[in-house]
């Protein structure tokens, strides 16, 4: 008994067998070329892989009743019987199961070319049973369903009557052994694909509701004795679809594996490689192989390799002529393609190495000259080739940093500017002093001149008993012009400690500090005499 690997593994170098001359074909048009139905069946070898057929014949007398034609019902099922396993391929295999009041498995679950003795010993040689159990015979078939491994099975009940078992189990739709039925045949579905097929002899057999309560979804055919036979062909056709999508199962998506090799290429990843492009500057260029791997069992494949690396940016091109890559099934290809980029140096104030860093996608999109025949003869909506394989390829190396030529002018002009701003500033923080300080001891009446100039004027006076060390500065407070005076004088007791204070007088004014008077005379207004003042001058 052929098993679904070998079939597989047949499969598999058919299609490498038929596809390998194709393998250089540069236009997506002839890549694309749809197939047909049987093109697939053929590649993938759907005769070599088994089915198993459980077929339920009605044996109750109705069964005696003469059809359209003319001829009784029972002898048109054994004849299009007959043709039907003459039609099955020697990797199917076959079970009878007859039923009326009792069940009789009349042929086990064999190879269906060994059905040579059913129709001379096996099956009745006419339909005599007064009822008709169903149920009992859809247990059955689950019996010598469950002898097979065949990845297809399929029940095909053959009546012309409804449901009529009194005293058996079965005898009522909906009993519970009905639902342990519709259970049994749920597990059997989750390891194969197993299908139901009624075929009506007669109207009001019923087999829709019969058949409903073993699976969730059977097919039922028209009534039609007389076109019995193409009904079980159309059951085996179908049949065979579900062969083709039981090996097809394993091709759905993640199909091509993308590997990138070269000089300096190295792997960083699942879908990442490094190149290491060295520190040259100017136009560079690579030529790396791109190796397409495909992942699938049966299907062939078209892949088409574009790269973006974005404006600007690093590209990547076939190195021969351009155009899709044709994959057999789990074959291998390898395109050489060339990596363009460009290599400056980086702006930098200080001379030295930098590093450079660019990256390029490189994406394969995925389809197979297949897709539209699966999709749509076949039926299977959810097959995919798989989502695109994005490739992401680092440039890494080192470039030199240069300082260009303008940069250290432009860093002396902006000092200079910083000085002369940071002089301005001073200069208007600081004013120029004018005029005289008339420095007077409060006690005795004392004075002493102390001239103006520059923007600090520090000195010490002795005017009368004041022994003190006076500073004067500029300052611009809020739109004004004043002095900003700072005072240390000695203790006018002895042994007592020196005064400090600071303060602030107006041009033209007068203020006090330490015990000691300060007035301002503008440069107009002269002495008379040494610490004497000018007529006019007010005293303190």
């Amino acid at each position: 008994m052929l098993t679904i690997r070998a079939t597989a593994r047949s499969a598999a170098l058919l299609v490498l067998a038929v596809l390998l001359p194709l393998c250089g074909a540069a236009s997506a048009a002839a890549a694309d070329t749809p197939v047909t139905r049987d093109d697939v069946y053929r590649a993938l070898k759907v005769d070599q892989v088994p089915a198993a057929y459980v077929v339920l014949v009605d044996v109750s007398s109705s069964m005696q009743d003469k059809g359209p034609d003319g001829v009784p019902l029972y002898t048109t099922v054994k004849r299009r019987l007959a043709d039907f396993l003459d039609s099955l391929t020697p990797a199917d295999q076959v079970a009878v199961v007859t039923f009326g009041r009792a069940t009789s498995v009349v042929h086990p679950m064999s190879p269906a070319n060994r059905t040579g003795g059913l129709f001379d010993r096996e099956l009745p040689h006419s339909a005599e049973e007064s009822a008709s159990d169903h149920g009992a015979a859809l247990n059955a078939a689950a019996d010598q369903l469950e002898r097979s491994t065949a990845p297809v099975g399929a029940v095909l009940m053959l009546t012309d009557g409804a449901v009529n078992a009194p005293g058996s189990p079965y005898g009522r739709l909906g009993s519970p052994s009905w639902q342990q039925l519709k259970k049994r045949y749920a597990a059997l579905g989750a390891d194969h694909k197993i299908m139901g097929y009624g075929l009506p002899l007669a109207e009001g057999t019923g087999v829709s509701d019969v058949l409903g309560g073993a699976f969730g979804a059977p097919r039922i055919l028209p009534v039609d004795p007389a076109a019995l036979g193409s009904q079980l062909s159309a059951a085996k056709d179908q049949v065979r679809t579900q062969k083709a999508l039981s090996v097809l199962r394993a091709d759905r998506g993640d199909t091509v594996a993308v590997s990138v090799l070269g000089e300096d290429v190295s792997q960083g990843g699942p879908g990442h490689v490094t190149v290491r492009t060295g520190s040259r500057t100017g136009e560079r260029s690579r030529t790396v192989e791109v190796t397409l791997e495909s992942r699938t069992a049966h299907v062939p494949l078209t892949v088409r390799l574009t790269a973006d690396g974005g404006s600007g940016g690093p590209h990547l091109t076939p190195s021969g002529p351009p155009g899709p890559v044709t994959l057999p099934p789990g074959g291998k290809k390898t395109v050489r393609m060339t990596l363009t980029w460009r290599q400056e140096p980086r702006f930098s104030p200080i001379p030295g190495s930098r590093g450079f860093s660019a990256r390029v996608d490189l994406r394969a999109e995925v389809s197979s000259p297949w897709t539209a025949v699966i999709r749509g003869s076949l039926g299977d909506t959810r097959f995919s080739t798989g989502e695109p394989v994005v490739t992401d390829v680092e440039l890494r190396g080192t470039v030199p940093g240069r300082t260009p030529g303008w940069l250290y002018p432009l860093v002396l002009l902006v000092v200079l500017l910083g000085a002369a701003a940071a002089r301005w500033h001073y200069k208007r923080r600081n004013p120029l002093l004018s005029g005289v300080l008339v420095v007077t001891d409060l006690r005795s009446g004392s004075r002493q001149s102390i001239p103006l100039r520059g923007r600090e004027v520090s000195q010490e006076t002795d005017a009368g008993q004041v022994r003190a060390q006076v500073t004067v500065r500029g300052r611009q407070e809020a739109g004004r012009l004043v002095m900003l005076l700072c005072c240390e004088r000695d203790s006018p007791r002895p042994g007592g400690e020196r005064l400090r204070d600071t303060g602030i007088c107006e041009l033209g004014k007068s203020t006090v500090l330490c015990g000691i008077g300060f007035s301002h005379e503008t440069g107009s207004e002269t002495e008379n005499g040494a610490g004497e003042p000018r007529e006019g001058t007010p005293a303190w």
